[in-house]
């Protein structure tokens, strides 16, 4: 038996105007996305090929699954164009070889985004009601094609075709996951973790609650009435959030009182109305812009009045050899940074990035930790830095940063990712 996951337009229009940046097929469900829990079902009914055709392809979906390896079946990821029935799918994939959709098995189709509520995945037979036409527009369920034959999965089905059904699905797994199992490696008393997870004094936790990996709360955090928060997450003291969901690569600042909401990113919603804010909109954060002269716009020339000045005479006598050099990790990034420390000196630049949003910057508040590499964990820092910004962080950033480079001379993760041109740094 085969299977087929359909990521269609239409009913999944809302998670475009508010997830921009995100596949349907990617959004996190209790702390895995929708492919992931289809497929932990699909692999107990034995099936050999999953076919996963996604009108929103992102690669970001084919790094967190892989080949499917762990489930021990085939993956197959198929960009599409948007389909009112299978046959249209069928036809637009079948010349792609080893990954075209094989229907000479048993096939069985989740058309949209849905998932069965069942108590066992194998019920899932036990009520097909044969479709002798198809409509000319296929609504969202589950099907099997058996001997060129359709027949419809008769069962209770969850669906996210609204902000406010992906929102409810969200709670209502972590409440009665059912079939369905949630990441985490502890669970106490209703309450899922995750590994690297950080709680300091003072935090108030109650069930049900999920937090997944590389979690930390600060002192004072309080988390009640269902709450779930995704990987890479820190919530900064004395904050307060109650039946809110918040995605991966989220920091939240000191003091926020957050109800019934999602958070992504800097990207805040209010389920109930729909409406939404990003935190460093200019808007938002007009009252904190940098104007005139200030003890962080100072401390950032002095530093890099002594960088640009002091490492003038180096930089000219490394300069022919810096093919050579720039195989090695601290000249790399010398390399780097250096003519951004004179973009400081006539305030085109920060010297440590201020925000996510920040094109122009010579360091980032992550270059302190060598193996800390991913993009989406600098972004986290960055953010973090945006809004507990200090002298002492300054100095911290630049001397640390460039002081473990000089004892590890060899290039470490991350080092070597080009400075791409929508950051505003040299190719």
């Amino acid at each position: 038996m085969n299977a087929c996951f359909y990521v269609g337009p239409g009913a999944t229009e809302w998670c475009w105007k508010y997830f921009p940046t995100k596949s349907p097929g990617e959004l996190p469900i209790a702390g895995k996305s929708w492919c992931r829990h289809l497929v932990d079902q699909c692999s107990r009914l034995k099936i050999n090929d999953i076919y996963i055709a996604d009108c929103y392809f992102h690669d970001d979906l084919t790094v967190g699954m892989g080949e499917g390896d762990y489930w021990s079946l085939r993956l197959h990821y198929l960009p599409s164009i948007p389909c009112t029935v299978p046959e249209q799918l069928f036809t637009q994939h079948q010349d792609k070889g080893k990954d075209a959709i094989s229907t000479e098995d048993d096939l069985l189709i989740f058309w949209g985004q849905v998932l069965p509520d069942i108590p066992d995945i194998t019920l899932l037979f036990d009520n097909l009601r044969e479709v002798p036409e198809l409509p000319d527009l296929l609504p969202n369920g589950i099907w099997l094609l058996r001997g060129g034959k359709y027949y419809e999965c008769v069962c209770p089905l969850l669906q996210m075709r609204t902000l406010q059904e992906y929102f409810d699905l969200n709670f209502h797994l972590l409440e009665k996951p059912g079939i369905y199992n949630l990441p985490g490696y502890s669970n106490s008393e209703g309450c899922v973790f995750g590994m690297d997870v950080i709680i300091m004094p003072n935090c108030e936790l109650e069930s049900p609650l999920l937090i997944h990996d590389n979690v930390r709360l600060e002192r004072g955090v309080s988390l009640r009435g269902k709450v779930i928060l995704g990987e890479d997450v820190m919530i900064n003291e004395n904050s307060h959030l109650e039946h809110t969901l918040v995605l991966d690569h989220t920091y939240i600042g000191k003091h926020m009182q957050l109800v019934n909401m999602i958070v992504d990113g800097c990207r805040v919603i209010d389920v109930e109305t729909g409406f939404w804010v990003d935190l460093e909109d200019e808007y938002l954060t007009g009252s904190s812009k940098e104007i005139g002269f200030n003890i962080y716009k100072l401390t950032e020339l002095f530093l890099a009045f002594l960088i640009a000045f002091g490492g003038l005479p180096l930089f000219l006598v490394t300069l022919p050899f810096r093919p050579l050099l720039k195989k090695l990790g601290f000249f790399y990034f010398a390399f780097q940074m250096y003519p951004k420390c004179w973009e400081v000196l006539i305030g085109k630049a920060h010297l440590v990035r201020y925000g996510h949003r920040d094109s122009s910057y010579a360091f980032r508040y992550s270059d302190q930790w060598l193996l800390h590499c991913t993009e989406r964990q600098k972004v986290t820092d960055d953010i973090y830095y945006y809004y507990n910004r200090t002298v002492g962080k300054i100095w911290q950033t630049v001397f640390v940063s460039l002081a473990k480079r000089v004892f590890v001379l060899r290039a470490q993760p991350g080092d070597r990712r080009a400075w791409t041109s929508q950051e505003g740094n040299p190719q």
